[in-house]
């Protein structure tokens, strides 16, 4: 197997927000293995970030952690002129940061919205428009947006904000695989249930694997590999969602 096979992203820079942490942190390691330079993005947690460089050096890779409060508009610009100083030109965006709050629709603060809204759906749209340009004139780029199949497929009830912010990014999806077309693709992850609730008991957690057709839980890895292959596989593939959910999403459950 030729290298170029091996690390189809060997010479590119992907940019991973939310890096430090859970399944942003597996993306950012599955792409230094596919031969990326990447640049771990993280607001809280710098030490996840730290660590997941030191992780993606190991293979041969460059690495660097970027803090940045991607709620905060005025912070990205400086975050892409960072990355681009310490990197080169991002190649690659995943946007994976995101906050998911529970809150009862009748009782949800307009604090609780914002938060979601700036991060889930807003820092996405001004990243890209940072990072496209730069991207169009090299000739390629690909964006990937994290979505959930709450909100992007299904609702989910106690969390009408979150669902809202992840409705509206997959339809940001699919505008931007018209509008930046042909030099950008830019396509979706939904993923399911692959980091199962910690606070459930091992009753619910039973009957929850029991609504999804392939009876079991995903893990981040089916996500990772996911991912991978929408920005290292076939060129012809843009404004697409794909559902990680082991089918739950078409149950209707």
């Amino acid at each position: 197997m030729t290298d170029a096979i091996a690390r189809p992203l060997s010479g590119r820079v992907a940019l991973v927000t939310g890096g430090g942490q859970r399944l942003g942190r597996e993306i950012a390691l599955g792409l230094g293995r596919l031969g990326a330079d990447v640049a771990v993005h993280f607001h809280g947690s710098r030490a996840g970030a730290d660590q997941t460089v030191s992780a993606i050096k190991v293979d041969g890779n460059r690495a660097m952690a970027f803090g940045a409060d991607l709620t905060d508009a005025s912070a990205i610009a400086p975050l892409v002129k960072a990355i681009e100083a310490g990197l080169g030109d991002i190649d690659v965006l995943i946007n994976s940061a995101a906050i998911y709050l529970r809150a009862d629709f009748l009782q949800t603060p307009l604090d609780t919205l914002d938060r979601q809204w700036a991060l889930n759906a807003r820092a996405p749209y001004l990243l890209t428009q940072a990072v496209a340009p730069g991207m169009k004139a090299r000739g390629r780029g690909d964006v990937v947006n994290v979505l959930d199949v709450g909100g992007a497929i299904n609702a989910w009830r106690h969390y009408s904000a979150y669902c809202m912010t992840k409705a509206a990014l997959a339809s940001l999806t699919a505008c931007l695989a018209l509008e930046l077309a042909p030099q950008i693709r830019v396509n979706g992850v939904a993923p399911g249930t692959v980091l199962p609730p910690v606070d459930l008991s091992a009753e619910a957690l039973e009957q929850l694997k029991g609504r999804i057709p392939q009876q079991r839980f995903g893990s981040p890895a089916d996500v990772v590999d996911t991912v991978g292959f929408l920005v290292s596989g076939p060129r012809f593939i843009t404004g697409q969602i794909l559902a990680v959910d082991g089918g739950r999403s078409r149950s209707g459950s």
